[in-house]
């Protein structure tokens, strides 16, 4: 978008936001709530008309407007006798009185009119005295618990004190608000942030523009290459149709408008034409999702971007692959691409950075049914996937009321589940799992990701550690085909009685036959109780395929994302002894939903399953033959030696009879079609139907043991071809 496009929006805003404008104060009015949890907060719409108009000002110079805004800048201290004097005395942080304007979300704007009409000659000094106090009696709450780490919602009040100390000068009230700012700030200025949260990652980076511009560090802070990661993450991880993909604490596609603010901001700075058109299509998706709407919402950061933006920037295609977003320590998200298919896949666990201030957090609210912080129970879990703006699957949701975030739980994500005990048939799926909601703590890391010509490949692995198990999950995305094949691996390290439980969410299903489901997602609801759900392109229905005991599936209705939905689950609940092992095979298949579905299932089998589930074949049957392998257990015929000796493996050694294929490779196909395609990953050589395919050159290394030299097989990292038949 043109800085005349984001124009034209905010003057439409500006005339439904004035037409609107005392209907939203009473509205605020009639529903004040003495008792709400967060305090005293005053009419979003103030802030926000405010900094609309101030845009308008700036550009014509008209008097009345600036007397509209010092209106507007002087209603807050009016409003708020509302809140009774017996109650604000109980409060500590109100000592002052109470926050004339919510510092951490209105304050910015109030800030930015008051500052754009400070010298048009409306304002007099009792005016200017009452807006200076507005400010003050705002910020003064946030010095009682200025809560720290590299988090929103630190750095929104790093971002408030700076803009305040800026705006409102050096006295008494302010003379340490730049120190706690700066203390503040210090984990988030080119850092990484604790949060994993696609609604809350874009409040810190906002709040990090913007103290950057107040403290004038924004050269320091724009080299950063921890600063320009967070704007290339968002432009890889969005769909292809400008939706944020919603992890942690998020609603459907929210916050959008900060995202897209921010990567304006992004564009500019760093010249990056993909940051343009990201910030386009997130704009496109936004006012899709709002049904055209024109608000002074969004028309407050429709503000931001008008400034931030620079139209010398010229749009660049997103033209991205599969890949990983965008590494395995911070990021850990890996996006499946292929022309209009879309699959993310996140991974995320705590991490091991920010030790102090996830502690904090963790010891001072209740956090208890999140990662550090806002993250979800999400790892090994897919995130969202996409056919040609389709929706198959998305998100949990938030939550539906407070303190505790509902949706955050583990069986709440397209992931495995675990349990404590062995559950009765009398329960269903949901009532195994569903518990006090409280995040478990689990460690994670990538094993494999590859993008072959015709397969993508990923392999995470989760410490589980509160019942001592590792899981293993394996997606194998086959292109040509649309399918996606999922192999889940459970390695238990004690005894004990476990439940787990293999599960997909829809909004609704059929049962197609036994542990086969088409399921659909018609509408998608973008918050609570939200009376008119977002509505998804219905071309596309995606067919659920639990190939492993496939008897054991059940289909329950249950609420999740704030609605109705269907939770597809497959159980497996017994004893397990010490060193059991446990896999799952599930296929998900993208088909038109007019295309009759009992021709599209039935085409992936299990060839062959080697010793105790150390390692499985699979082969399907689609448009070609694809024969797949995957070795489970990694340590599989390793060398044993007392002595520090190298290489641990050999090619007699490591091998393994899948049937139709041998390898010692963690992983490989065969697409056996009109030419043989193939690809492997960790290994030495590659047969097929007995005929060598792939085998890596093999070299002399000296032994130092025996002081002679030997030749031995290497490893290959990865490798592809094809040969003709």
């Amino acid at each position: 978008m043109r800085k005349s496009d984001y124009l034209s929006y905010i003057k439409e805003a500006i005339s439904i936001g004035r037409e609107n404008y005392d209907e939203g104060i009473k509205k605020w009015q009639d529903n004040f709530d003495v008792n709400y949890m967060f305090g005293y907060i005053s009419p979003g719409n103030i802030s926000s008309q405010i900094h609309i108009e101030s845009i308008e000002y700036r550009l014509t110079g008209d008097k009345e407007i600036a007397k509209a805004i010092r209106k507007y800048l002087l209603q807050p201290m009016e409003l708020c006798s509302i809140f009774p004097e017996e109650v604000r005395k109980k409060r500590l942080e109100y000592k002052r009185g109470v926050p004339l304007m919510e510092p951490l979300f209105q304050l910015h704007a109030y800030m930015n009119g008051y500052t754009d009409i400070m010298d048009a000659g409306v304002l007099s000094k009792e005016d200017h005295k009452i807006i200076k106090e507005t400010i003050i009696r705002s910020i003064i709450p946030l010095t009682h618990c200025p809560e720290w780490g590299a988090h929103n919602r630190s750095m929104l009040r790093a971002s408030a004190l700076a803009q305040g100390y800026e705006v409102v000068g050096l006295c008494e009230d302010t003379k340490d608000w730049l120190k706690l700012a700066d203390y503040l700030a210090e984990e988030s200025m080119g850092r990484w942030s604790i949060e994993d949260a696609s609604h809350y990652i874009p409040l810190w980076l906002f709040a990090c523009i913007k103290y950057a511009k107040h403290r004038g560090i924004e050269d320091e802070y724009y080299a950063k290459p921890q600063t320009k990661y967070y704007f290339d993450y968002i432009t890889h991880y969005i769909c292809p149709d400008g939706r944020i993909p919603g992890f942690g604490d998020a609603w459907f596609h929210s916050d959008w408008q900060i995202w897209h603010a921010c990567l304006e901001m992004g564009a500019t700075k760093y010249k990056c034409g993909k940051m343009k058109q990201a910030a386009q299509l997130i704009f496109n998706f936004g006012i899709k999702k709002h049904n055209q709407v024109i608000s002074t919402g969004i028309g407050n950061y429709i503000a931001y971007a008008y400034k931030w933006s620079d139209d010398s920037v010229v749009p660049e295609p997103l033209n991205f692959g599969s890949e990983e977003v965008l590494d395995e320590l911070v990021g850990k998200k890996i996006a499946f691409r292929n022309n209009s298919t879309y699959m993310l896949y996140n991974y995320r666990d705590e991490g091991y950075y920010g030790y102090i201030p996830r502690n904090y957090l963790r010891t001072s609210i209740p956090v208890k049914a999140e990662k550090m912080h806002h993250g979800h129970g999400d790892e090994n879990s897919i995130i969202t996937l996409v056919k040609d703006g389709n929706i198959l699957l998305h998100d949990g949701g938030y939550r539906d009321r407070l303190p505790n975030g509902k949706y955050r739980a583990d069986l709440y994500h397209n992931k495995l589940s675990f349990r404590d005990g062995v559950m009765g048939s009398e329960k269903s799926s949901y009532e195994k799992l569903h518990d006090e909601g409280y995040y478990k703590h689990v460690d994670t890391e990538k094993l494999h990701f590859e993008s072959f010509k015709d397969v993508d490949y990923l392999r995470t692995r989760n410490f589980y550690r509160p019942y001592n198990l590792v899981w293993d999950r394996a997606i194998t995305y086959l292109k040509n085909e649309e399918v996606f094949i999922i192999v889940d691996w459970v390695d238990n390290k004690e005894s004990k009685e476990l439940t787990i439980v293999n599960n997909i969410h829809v909004q609704k299903a059929n049962k197609i036959d036994n542990g086969v489901y088409e399921g659909f997602v018609d509408t998608i609801n973008r918050s609570t109780a939200d009376k008119d759900p977002y509505t998804n392109k219905q071309d596309y229905s995606l067919l659920v395929e639990f190939i492993t005991n496939s008897q054991s599936t059940t289909s329950e209705n249950i609420r999740r994302n704030h609605g109705e939905a269907t939770m597809l689950s497959q159980v497996v609940s017994k004893q397990f002894k010490k060193g059991d092992r446990q896999f799952f095979v599930t296929m998900l298949t993208i088909k038109k939903r007019n295309e009759q579905a009992n021709k599209c299932y039935g085409k992936l089998s299990i060839e062959k399953i080697i010793g105790n589930n150390d390692a499985i074949s699979l082969i399907y049957n689609g448009k070609e033959k694809i024969v797949i392998t995957q070795k489970f257990d990694l340590q599989h015929a390793l060398i044993t030696y007392e002595e520090d000796r190298a290489p641990a493996y050999d090619w007699e050694s490591g091998k393994i009879n899948y049937g139709a294929i041998t390898t010692d490779a963690d992983f490989a196909y065969v697409v056996d079609g009109e030419k043989i395609k193939y690809g492997m990953i960790n290994g030495c050589r590659v047969y097929y139907n007995e005929k060598e395919i792939y085998s890596a050159p093999r070299y002399t290394s000296r032994d130092f043991l025996m002081e002679t030299f030997k030749e031995i097989d290497h490893k290959w990292r990865a490798w592809s071809g094809e040969l003709t038949k």
